[in-house]
């Protein structure tokens, strides 16, 4: 018996599916009560779904050659998982999670692959050359300031929870005295901009981003951190019944929003 829907009815369902795959595989799945879950099955049942979801992306970008390349990408992250590589799996699905949802972008690598298998020849990723991230790390690669703006990120989450409070994205600084202050945009592309000018006029060192992806009743609390010339990192916890579940995931990878110096 399958544990999830693959009737997507909106592409913000699709995406919330998509973030409960990552966390979940390839054995964490759990069903609605106590009943054992066969891993294996619903390992495969979820790539379905993701397959069958994907017309939502289809309907979004236009560029034929670049959905192949997705659809490949799906493919190999579930032939990782399958052959136990858990860690490859998680990067390239969520490679081509950034592909479909701009603020999810990650630097190129598996794609190259990906671009290979579907064509055996590149030219949408030609010039590309291979980033070294992304990388699974732990609580200990993270540096002060990330440390800074994660502990502020993740207290102002308790605080919401303990009220049991309708959890809303938001985003926090840390100015170059080292206080966190918080930031309001209608938008995340206009947060972007003004974080972007912010460091670029040496008035902030970093900020962090936390969001919640729902699927069903579970979910997954999402701590995306940015720090001048630092990796940028994104820190996934599984919420339930507004408790944050540990351990939590430490994904490393490029920076998307701040630009770093030599």
């Amino acid at each position: 018996m399958t544990l999830f829907f693959d009737d997507f009815e909106t592409l913000g369902q699709y995406h919330d599916f998509w973030a409960h795959v990552l966390f979940n595989a390839p054995d964490r799945f759990t069903s609605f009560d106590d009943t054992p879950v066969n891993q294996k099955e619903t390992l495969a049942a979820a790539f379905n779904a993701l397959r069958s979801g994907f017309r939502f992306a289809e309907r979004k970008i236009t560029d034929t050659r670049k959905l192949r390349i997705m659809r490949e990408l799906i493919e190999m992250s579930y032939e990782a998982y399958v052959a136990g590589d858990s860690k490859t799996g998680a990067h390239t699905l969520q490679e081509c999670e950034g592909m479909i949802w701009k603020n999810r972008i990650q630097s190129v690598k598996y794609a190259v692959a990906a671009e290979l298998r579907a064509f055996g020849k590149l030219e949408t990723y030609a010039n590309v050359k291979v980033s070294p991230y992304p990388f699974e790390g732990t609580e200990d690669d993270l540096t002060p300031h990330m440390i800074t703006l994660y502990t502020a990120a993740k207290q102002r989450c308790l605080d919401k929870f303990s009220e049991r409070e309708d959890f809303k994205p938001f985003i926090l600084l840390l100015d170059i005295q080292g206080i966190i202050q918080e930031h309001r945009s209608r938008s995340w592309k206009s947060s972007k901009t003004q974080i972007q000018s912010l460091a670029t006029n040496s008035l902030i060192l970093g900020f962090v981003r936390a969001e919640i992806c729902l699927s069903g009743i579970s979910g997954v609390l999402i701590h995306d951190i940015e720090v001048i010339n630092s990796p940028r990192v994104s820190i996934r916890s599984r919420v339930s019944d507004y408790v944050c579940e540990s351990p939590p995931h430490f994904h490393f990878d490029a920076t998307t929003v701040l630009q770093q110096h030599e």
